[in-house]
């Protein structure tokens, strides 16, 4: 009996495919005296310019499915831009919106509770 690949009960793992790689010549190397790099270079983000004009209470509109992804790349911009006082709110249905795009927004982070009692003394 042949075992179809929905089968519970077939156990058998489909064979891994081998990475083809090139054999390597020692005739095509060469040493060299560059310097290491102190950190590493990390070019602009996609949405960097966007997320450069957005001022704290502004929203993105976008896909619905695109929501999550866009809300991590702006908390990921936050964090490498060291922007501790924002913060970002997604939400995947806005119920006011009748063409049915999620929103993803750029909010002012409140203060906490020890800064406020720091303040007062």
């Amino acid at each position: 009996m042949i075992a179809k690949a929905n089968d519970p009960f077939n156990t058998t793992k489909p064979r891994a495919k081998s990475v083809q790689r090139s054999a390597i010549h020692v005739e095509d190397l060469e040493v060299a005296d560059d310097p290491l790099p102190q950190k590493r270079s990390l070019g602009p983000g996609r949405y960097d310019d966007l997320f450069a004009s957005m001022k704290p209470g502004q929203c993105i509109k976008c896909e619905p499915e695109h929501t999550g992804a866009i809300g991590n790349a702006l908390r990921s911009w936050l964090k490498r831009k060291r922007k501790k006082n924002l913060s970002v709110k997604a939400a995947r249905h806005y119920p006011a919106c009748k063409d049915k795009l999620g929103r993803v927004w750029l909010v002012a982070a409140p203060e906490s509770a020890s800064a406020k009692q720091s303040i007062k003394r």
